[in-house]
């Protein structure tokens, strides 16, 4: 059969797809990816074929603005809050609205192109993330069942969501013209599986037709550095963060410069992992701290004693698939409830608010090195990680599928 993969624009959401995509490939079916450009690399170097669409739209500008209308009608930023409950309501459904429209727009933008390849390729499945927004309308007017991929612990406003069950006349008004530009019928639940590939004890809410999978690590590919391929005489801490997606507010230093200062001292390996624009945003750095631009997390993570990081989805399931505890710093709702589970698991420790404290860092990254629960917690999720059913299988159940359609 044929498989159409569509990520969101942006190589953290596309990399939880690659295991499933090549555990199709491998048992004999083929697979493209359609994607904005600003992913199209990160797809061509995990071995698939890409074609671009969507080009005239930013989805991350988007969301972007929806960010600043926090910071404007409040003066603080999302991890000010941290629960989207403590928003003012008002401005809560701005941001809301804010949002909902730049993943609108990107489905505007991707539609027509993406419908016209998909017409042509004929694909016999869509698998897309959980929140494109195209990904639905592509599966309806093609007549082809749609599989969700997921991609760590879904919030329960998920189901306020179009296709997650959110009725179809709350959606937004550009959306549902699109369905009826293309002669589409909008389904409250669009997808016939979700495969959600996160340990069941870090689930916090519920996928309609979940199939969960193990979380298998891909953070892109590289050569493997000398210094990586001989274990570390200290204990080594990773530390992975994204100040690109998550803009500090003027006047505050960058919380990755912060994490980087709690730690000098320590008496421990400390590897930054980092894109080039959040390693020009951390400025120089002590002696005994090593940054890498574009080192895959895995690789890294599988060597370290404690990791430090920002609680995103992938991040932290990363480093919860190598059994390392974790101290994490959420910086918007989301992460915030990512950060929960672990802690909630004793497989890591959560330090909340806007303002990283180089103090409480540091006493958190001391008490996980010294105390062996936290190292024993970890290991036990990465093996109730490792037990889940493979991206193999979950491969052979949308086969199954599709077959029974035919």
């Amino acid at each position: 059969m044929r498989v159409l993969f569509i990520p969101l624009a942006v190589a953290s959401h596309y990399y939880p797809m690659v295991p499933l995509a090549w555990a199709l490939r491998t048992a004999g079916h083929e697979v493209c990816v359609a994607a904005q450009p600003g992913v199209a690399d990160a797809v061509v170097r995990s071995g698939m074929p890409v074609c671009t669409v969507g080009a005239s739209f930013d989805l991350f500008a988007g969301l972007g603005r929806a960010q600043e209308v926090m910071r404007e009608e409040t003066g603080r930023s999302l991890a000010g809050f941290g629960e989207m409950s403590a928003i003012p309501e008002d401005v809560r459904r701005r941001y809301v609205a804010a949002r909902n429209a730049a993943h609108t727009g990107a489905a505007v933008a991707m539609a027509d192109e993406l419908i016209a390849f998909a017409r042509s390729w004929r694909p016999d499945v869509i698998v897309c993330d959980v929140v494109a927004l195209v990904g639905p309308l592509v599966a309806e007017v093609l007549g082809v069942p749609l599989v969700y991929q997921a991609w760590g612990p879904q919030l329960p406003a998920m189901v306020r969501f179009p296709g997650h069950g959110a009725p179809v006349d709350s959606w937004p008004a550009e959306l549902r013209a699109l369905y009826e530009r293309f002669g589409a019928t909008p389904r409250a639940v669009g997808g016939v599986l979700t495969v959600d590939p996160c340990p069941p004890s870090l689930h916090v809410h519920e996928l309609p037709n979940q199939l969960v999978t193990r979380f298998v690590p891909y953070n892109g590919s590289t050569v493997v550095p000398d210094w990586l391929r001989t274990p570390p005489e200290r204990p080594r801490v990773g530390v992975s963060w994204s100040v690109s997606n998550f803009a500090h507010l003027s006047g505050q230093k960058p919380p990755l410069a912060v994490v980087v200062e709690a730690l000098e001292g320590l008496g421990a390996d400390v590897v930054v992992t980092a894109a080039a624009q959040d390693r020009a945003a951390l400025g120089p750095v002590p002696p005994g701290v090593r940054v890498e631009e574009g080192l895959p997390l895995n690789l890294v993570a599988a060597t370290c004693s404690v990791a430090v990081n920002h609680a995103g989805a992938g991040t932290m399931l990363t480093v919860a698939a190598a059994g390392v505890p974790q101290v994490m710093l959420p910086q918007e709702p989301g992460q915030l409830r990512n950060a929960e589970t672990v802690a909630a698991v004793g497989a890591g420790t959560l330090i909340r608010g806007p303002q990283t404290d180089p103090v409480r860092i540091r006493a958190a990254v001391q008490a996980l090195l010294a105390e062996r629960h936290w190292a024993e917690a970890a290991r036990k999720l990465r093996d109730e990680n490792a037990a889940q059913t493979t991206p193999a299988e979950a491969a052979r159940v949308i086969a199954e599928l599709v077959a029974a359609r035919e």
